[in-house]
């Protein structure tokens, strides 16, 4: 066999062995935790919903602007009642998030990173501890908050 075939075919060996390796040992573990974290972000926010009249109208997931590994969701609720009720329904999720990381509920913490209304939506971003990047983020989320 001429050494260029070796060599194509070689390459083409690597190509496939990389992309295994980076699937099972990457890319697969990172889903998990993806679907796990948003079960998890997903009945805290519900469980709180349940006792208002708002529901969850969207929820993004906020890797996809900060980059891969960051276990980050914004969800954005529906709300026809007054401003006052919207800091309220904020306060509740809080509240929630604080009882769940006291009684240690989950196997990590959950951080609200940010929330705002606009248009009748109250919009909450929620962070799940799972790895260094997201604490990370939650960092610089912080550092944002002390300049403003």
């Amino acid at each position: 066999m001429p050494l260029f075939v070796e060599i194509v075919i070689g390459f083409i060996v690597a190509v496939i062995a990389y992309n295994l390796i980076h699937y099972f040992f990457i890319t697969r573990p990172i889903d998990k935790g993806h679907n796990e974290t948003l079960k998890i972000l997903n009945g805290l926010v519900n469980n709180v919903l349940e006792k208002e009249k708002n529901e969850i109208i969207e929820v993004h997931d906020l890797s996809d602007i900060w980059g891969r590994n960051i276990y980050v969701f914004e969800y954005v609720i529906s709300q026809d009642q007054l401003d006052k009720e919207n800091d309220e329904l904020i306060n509740k999720i809080q509240q929630s998030i604080k009882k769940a990381n006291d009684s240690k509920m989950f196997n990590h913490e959950v951080i609200l990173t940010d929330s705002f209304e606009r248009d009748n939506q109250v919009h909450v971003d929620l962070a799940y501890l799972l790895n260094a990047a997201t604490y990370e983020y939650v960092l610089d989320m912080q550092q944002l908050k002390k300049v403003n």
